[in-house]
Parts: C-alpha cells; sequence; structure tokens
C-alpha cells in the first residue's frame, strides 16, 4: 500500500498542476535554456570568427542547433499542452502578462527551429551533425528563401534575448521582492496539495 502511494506520487510529479510544474517542465525548462544560450553565443561568433573559421562556426551551431531540435521542439509542445502554472499568491494581471512573455518567447523560438533549417536547405546544402549523421535538403537552393529565412531567423535571435532578458527580470523581481517560491518551483516540484491531504 505504502509502496503503491510512493509509487503514484513519483509519477504525479512528472506533471504540472494549475499552480506547480512537475520533472518534465522543469528538466525540458533547464535543458533547452542552456541550448539556446549556447547556441546564442555560438551563433553570434560567426559574425565574429575570422574568415577561414566562419565555415566551422556556423557548421558548430549548424550540429548543435540540429542536436537539441527535437528536445527544443518537445519542449515548446508540452508547454503549449501543459498549460502555465499559477504562481500562488500572484495577480491574475501578472500571470497573464507572464504567460504572454513565456508564449511569445516560445513562438519565437518555434519561428527559429523553421527558418534554420530552412536557411541552409534553401543556401544548397544539406544539414550536418557534426560528423555523425547527414540530413539531405528537402527543396531546392533558392537565394530568395535563403534571405527571407536569415532575414527571419537572426531577427528572431535578437527578439528572443529581448525576452529572456525580460523572462529572468520576472524571476529576480519575484526572488528579491517576493515570497512566492517562483525560482524554486522551477528547480524542484513542490508539495502536491491533493496528495498531501
Amino acid at each position: 500500500m505504502l509502496q503503491e502511494k510512493e509509487q503514484r506520487e513519483a509519477q504525479s510529479a512528472l506533471y504540472d498542476t494549475d499552480s506547480i510544474y512537475g520533472w518534465i517542465s522543469i528538466l525540458l525548462h533547464w535543458t533547452t535554456s542552456i541550448a539556446i544560450v549556447v547556441l546564442w553565443f555560438v551563433g553570434k561568433g560567426i559574425l565574429n570568427a575570422e574568415p577561414d573559421a566562419i565555415d566551422a562556426q556556423r557548421q558548430l551551431h549548424v550540429s548543435i542547433a540540429a542536436s537539441a531540435w527535437l528536445v527544443i521542439a518537445f519542449r515548446i509542445y508540452w508547454r503549449f499542452r501543459s498549460g502555465h502554472p499559477h504562481v500562488e499568491g500572484q495577480s491574475i494581471f501578472i500571470h497573464r502578462v507572464a504567460k504572454i512573455a513565456h508564449y511569445a518567447m516560445l513562438i519565437v523560438v518555434s519561428l527559429m527551429l523553421v527558418s534554420g533549417p530552412l536557411m541552409v536547405w534553401a543556401g544548397g546544402h544539406s544539414i550536418g551533425i557534426f560528423a555523425w549523421l547527414s540530413i539531405p535538403a528537402p527543396i531546392g537552393a533558392s537565394d530568395s528563401l535563403r534571405e527571407l529565412a536569415w532575414f527571419i531567423h537572426s531577427n528572431s535571435a535578437l527578439l528572443l534575448i529581448l525576452l529572456i532578458l525580460l523572462h529572468i527580470g520576472g524571476a529576480l523581481k519575484h526572488l528579491m521582492f517576493h515570497t512566492d517560491h517562483t525560482i524554486a518551483r522551477m528547480i524542484w516540484p513542490g508539495k502536491r496539495k491533493a496528495e498531501s491531504e
């Protein structure tokens, strides 16, 4: 009986509730956060690289992005599927603002997930994942499509950074001026009311 209860509690801790993030959301949040930060710095490195190092830097960016693509795509799907847990004590207005900013980040990342591969393929290249795998282009080379994809990808990156800074600012505001455990709930799932009663 006790073992069954522990199994139920462990399983329920995987999923979000109305006010608590589960392990799936927490792991996806931090995994994709790290991937996006790394991709941003590697991507910026393309612009600052020496001419003879640009191709290698670009290939590194593409390889990391392709390796993380499915995880990031699943993270976007999972958040839209699971909703946005409401911090206890947070006003409805602030919750809506946070939710809009959060979903805006996911939409911008979605644009990057589409425009990145399109940019490579429209340039007449396959997507190489380090030395392990090559994904051939399903479309023909197109300068106009490549330029459009580059425009979307580069501007989405700038917008994403602004939204991430807003997101971090909001989290720091909660950490310094509130006692609602916003930071803690993205590190470890909180106690489930339904299971503690």
